[in-house]
């Protein structure tokens, strides 16, 4: 496990959290996701910490309600969420993660289209 450091565009939220080095990620077929492009990867809340300016932070519902999509109110960048499926744990936007090069990760697809 290696320790990574991830924040929003303008650095209003700012998270960390240990992982393997990464060598996939996950995107996400739901209507949202696929707007939004965003590759993913699961982390355990016991190794996630969020670091935000008071206020910055909101999330987004849609649909079955299933997630929040957390994101910041100053830049907008979508950061991290949580689902009810996988609770306790947060779903990282590796996109916001220093170090991380999204196009060079390769690519597994989560089926959130079509979920019950």
């Amino acid at each position: 496990m290696q320790p990574y450091k991830a924040s929003c565009h303008c650095g209003a939220i700012h998270f960390t959290f240990e992982a393997e080095p990464f060598t996939k990620g996950l995107r996400c077929n739901c209507s949202y996701c696929s707007r939004r492009g965003t590759m993913m990867h699961l982390v355990p809340g016991a190794l996630f910490h969020i670091d935000a300016k008071e206020g910055a932070l909101n999330f987004y519902r849609f649909g079955k309600e299933q997630a929040k999509h957390y994101f910041c109110k100053t830049c907008g960048i979508s950061t991290f969420s949580e689902t009810t499926r996988r609770p306790g744990q947060y779903i990282v936007n590796l996109g916001c993660v220093e170090g991380v090069d999204t196009f060079a990760l390769e690519t597994t697809v989560f089926d959130g289209k079509n979920l019950l």
